[in-house]
């Protein structure tokens, strides 16, 4: 496979981010790539009643890149002048060249490389390597109380695991963030879970609701549409899924822009059909939501 992906010379014009102004504009970012999610595999130990991508510990058969296809699509992305990477999954670190891929994105250069986790794993080498290289971690806590995440996860003891993980990752000065996803909207209980996260030394907290993608389809009782996203996808940013597919964002999987397999990331950067999602989603998503929403995953 590796020998199919060509690294992409032609780099895009990358305007300075100060010359978009408060309100940059589709035109304005044509083209530009400022951040990249490399979904590593599909695979995860966990079984979470609302993944957008429907993974759990089988979910492996769409795993295709291999470990130098990640490492093109990094230099690719490099080149192109992104600078913001987030390894993500499924669980990224079921990838057995986690460490591999992990090193290669400290070594390229990358400015920001944060690992999204659910944290029930950690061994020591990756604590060490993310404390020493400004590595950062990201994951979901669906509650303070351990029964109530569980059932979320659907794994016994996941909650146990990733609260240790995170306490181990704080005290190795780790910078770290953490993504409420309100399955239980009531404020008090929401509000509970982010004084549990604040008490931990946790450094970023959000919260954020369930999105008709992937098992949030039948969760919600609602078709997967573009209005599910927060609308900050058309910025600049770009998703690669382990079986090579590219969108606009890790949750925006109904509308491909094209295929690392076949194609160099340049040229999906400047083909149409990424310049036509990205208006799609500025004009009918992103225009109509108050500019203080947050993008959960970034």
């Amino acid at each position: 496979m590796a020998e199919l992906i060509r690294d992409g010379r032609n780099r895009a014009n990358v305007p300075d981010e100060k010359q978009w102004g408060a309100h940059p504009t589709p035109d304005g970012i044509d083209r530009v790539l400022n951040f990249l999610w490399l979904e590593l595999t599909n695979r995860c130990n966990l079984q979470c009643v609302h993944c957008y991508t429907e993974s759990h510990p089988l979910s492996g058969d769409r795993d295709v890149l291999t470990a130098d296809d990640y490492e093109s699509v990094m230099r690719q992305a490099h080149g192109l002048g992104c600078r913001r990477l987030q390894l993500i999954g499924g669980e990224p670190q079921l990838n057995p060249n986690f460490k591999r891929l992990l090193r290669r994105s400290v070594d390229l250069g990358f400015e920001f490389i944060e690992v999204f986790s659910n944290l029930t794993r950690l061994d020591h080498e990756t604590l060490e390597f993310s404390a020493e290289n400004g590595v950062q971690f990201a994951t979901s806590v669906y509650s303070d109380d351990p029964a109530t995440h569980d059932a979320v996860t659907t794994v016994r003891g996941s909650h146990r695991r990733t609260i240790a993980n995170l306490r181990r990752l704080i005290a190795k000065g780790v910078q770290t963030r953490v993504g409420i996803i309100a399955l239980d909207e009531r404020s008090k209980a929401v509000e509970r879970t982010r004084q549990f996260l604040i008490d931990l030394g946790v450094g970023g907290i959000r919260s954020s609701r369930v999105r008709e993608f992937g098992r949030g389809q039948e969760l919600l009782g609602e078709e997967a549409s573009l209005s599910g996203l927060c609308g900050h996808c058309w910025n600049g940013r770009l998703a690669v899924a382990p079986d090579g597919k590219v969108f606009p964002c890790v949750m925006a999987r109904d509308w491909a822009v094209g295929d690392i397999l076949n194609q160099t990331l340049g040229e999906i950067m400047r083909s149409d059909e990424l310049a036509q999602i990205r208006r799609e989603i500025h004009d009918k998503v992103w225009l109509k939501k108050t500019s203080t929403t947050e993008c959960p995953q970034s």
